[in-house]
């Protein structure tokens, strides 16, 4: 099974290791990149996974900056969107009260792996 890495950066859009097309079974990751300071994000996952609660990554420890999750077996084939909310604003602190919504989507496909 693959690893689908969702990487979450302070701005830009969501980008996606190698992309967004998943199969049933892999392992979708949602990671910040506290190199182009992100400090925290909170993370609405899509339905297909196994968990759809929301996920909390933030830069305290290595444990805490990616979340894995597979892809549900019972997913119908589609897209399926979801959110991630980043601190917004730069410069001083706005102690959370600024976020900044970013949209993705998984592509649940039933497509062999590319190679």
């Amino acid at each position: 099974m693959a690893i689908v890495t969702v990487v979450i950066k302070k701005s830009g859009d969501l980008s996606y290791i190698p992309n967004n097309k998943v199969r049933h079974g892999d392992t979708v990751r949602f990671w910040i990149d506290t190199s182009t300071g992100v400090t925290n994000a909170t993370v609405y996952p899509p339905t297909c996974l196994d968990s759809t609660a929301s996920i909390s990554l933030d830069n305290s420890s290595n444990l805490k900056e990616a979340k894995d999750d597979a892809v549900s077996e019972g997913a119908a084939v589609g897209t399926y969107p979801f959110t991630v909310n980043v601190p917004g604003g730069s410069g001083s602190s706005h102690h959370g009260s600024e976020l900044e919504t970013k949209n993705g989507n998984l592509d649940v496909t039933t497509d062999p792996p590319e190679a």
